[in-house]
């Protein structure tokens, strides 16, 4: 009943994004004719229904395509075109967007524009495939159906092809990014980034009243770049906003693109701004995020052990006073254990450092499944490890506990084929009553470890013990 009712949830939400897709396709669509309009269904600007199209596909997969299929049929319809001509425009768009699926994953390129080889492939794949396809297979489905003269195939071919680019490079990218940082979103700060862009866009066209466009990148691009080191996604969002605002100024026969100039180079000057911002906002942006990801990969290198992936000798500090606060706040003891692995010097001379390897994630395999809760498990190096057991309650449970990792270490019998015999010796000391510091309770542990070690290895010691028999000595 369950699974029954996963399957019909799903199958809800697929439809619902088709509608979804349809509905933002057409929409969009025919606002981008209304704005920038050179025959019935081609722009010469921006066409907004390619960028969500792509965003879409890439994000949902296959299962959007009939979203697109039926947007861009109803477009095609609303433009004025027969029937057939529309279910052929609506094909080759429909076919566009499963072929950049297929692309992005032959070539293993990530929707999540994580590095600069994603973002130009992206691009390369838009300029010189997908749209050079719909492009000329469009236009041949108007020719064909005598929806278009034979003399402006390659002209309207030029206009198709440069209207679905700019429209894929200005929105496809903000969707991928809005889309990843969804749950993370600020709609205010969203909302007031694109009202703050608009009104400085506008002041500068419409009220200042600038009509070279040089001066214009010079008033806007600085602050699109900054914003792109701060935060892609804002960078974006901005971009587009200074886009649609110019746009509708255009629309509207105002502003720096709605000038004296001819209508070629008023559309030339203003595809040139959009491009301007996009290109160096997803550049920087992403190269900003590229150096952000290797600054926190190296500060994890430096900090966690690159075999196991546990905390290294770095963090020890930290997590002993994590366990100073934690003993002070529960008021219970909590036991530092140091552990150092019996003969694995002699397994690695044996078999080579990649059994060693193997053998030291087996041991952390075993290792994690005593550690709960605020446990710490960390290695030191090489062959030393160290569990903080924080809130030790009974002792005769902890001492069966410690038991169980020694079983379950000797229990270790095969790895990568060869037959070999392992131990652990365990020196374990008590936070805080052998100290509130890194070194006294290290160094109480590590002696009991190796009294563990003198007395026939395989075995736990604490120092509890050396303490006792020290002064047993001392009074005799």
């Amino acid at each position: 009943m369950t699974q029954l009712s996963t399957a019909q949830d799903e199958r809800l939400h697929t439809l619902l994004r088709i509608i979804v897709m349809a509905f933002l396709y057409y929409s969009t669509g025919i606002l981008s004719l209304m704005m920038l309009q050179k025959d019935a269904i081609i722009t010469v600007s921006a066409f907004a229904p390619e960028g969500f199209a792509l965003a879409g596909v890439l994000i949902y997969g296959r299962s959007i395509l009939p979203g697109i299929f039926l947007g861009q049929f109803l477009l095609a319809f609303y433009s004025g075109l027969p029937l057939a001509a529309a279910l052929g425009i609506s094909l080759v768009n429909t076919a566009e967007a499963g072929m950049a699926l297929w692309l992005f994953r032959h070539f293993q390129l990530s929707r999540h524009l994580s590095h600069i080889r994603d973002l130009f492939g992206l691009l390369l794949m838009i300029v010189f495939v997908l749209q050079p396809f719909s492009a000329l297979l469009g236009n041949t489905v108007l020719y064909f159906f005598g929806t278009a003269e034979h003399s402006a195939f390659w002209q309207n071919s030029f206009f198709w092809w440069f209207g679905n680019v700019m429209g894929q490079f200005l929105f496809a990218p903000m969707l991928l990014i809005l889309y990843d940082n969804r749950r993370k979103l600020q709609p205010k700060k969203l909302l007031l980034t694109i009202a703050l862009f608009a009104a400085y866009n506008y002041l500068l066209q419409g009220i200042f009243g600038i009509e070279n466009v040089s001066l214009l990148l010079i008033a806007t691009l600085p602050f699109t770049i900054y914003l792109a080191t701060r935060s892609l996604l804002y960078a974006s969002v901005a971009t587009v906003s200074l886009s649609l605002t110019s746009a509708i100024m255009v629309h509207l026969g105002i502003g720096t693109f709605a000038r004296s100039l001819s209508e070629i180079d008023n559309v030339i000057n203003l595809n040139f701004y959009i491009l301007s911002h996009v290109i160096m906002v997803l550049l920087i942006g992403i190269l900003f995020r590229e150096k952000e990801d290797a600054i926190s990969h190296l500060k994890s290198m430096a900090h966690y052990d690159y075999l196991t992936g546990l905390p290294n000798r770095h963090l020890l500090r930290e997590k002993i006073h994590h366990t100073v606060y934690l003993a002070h706040e529960t008021n219970c003891e909590n036991a530092i254990c140091f552990i150092d692995l019996d003969g694995f010097k002699a397994i690695n001379d044996t078999y080579g450092h990649h059994v060693g390897d193997q053998l030291l994630k087996e041991v952390v395999y075993k290792l994690r499944t005593f550690t709960y809760g605020d446990d710490e498990l960390l290695r030191l190096g090489g062959d030393e490890f160290l569990i903080i057991f924080n809130q030790v309650g009974n002792i005769d449970a902890f001492r069966g506990k410690l038991d169980a990792i020694l079983d379950a270490v000797s229990s270790i019998e095969r790895v990568d084929g060869y037959k070999i015999s392992i131990s652990l010796s365990m020196g374990i000391s008590w936070c805080p009553r052998h100290g509130t510091d890194v070194k006294p309770l290290m160094e109480a542990a590590d002696n009991a470890m190796y009294e563990a070690k003198r007395r026939g290895k395989n075995q736990y010691v604490f120092a509890d013990e050396l303490i006792d028999e020290y002064t047993e000595k001392a009074s005799a």
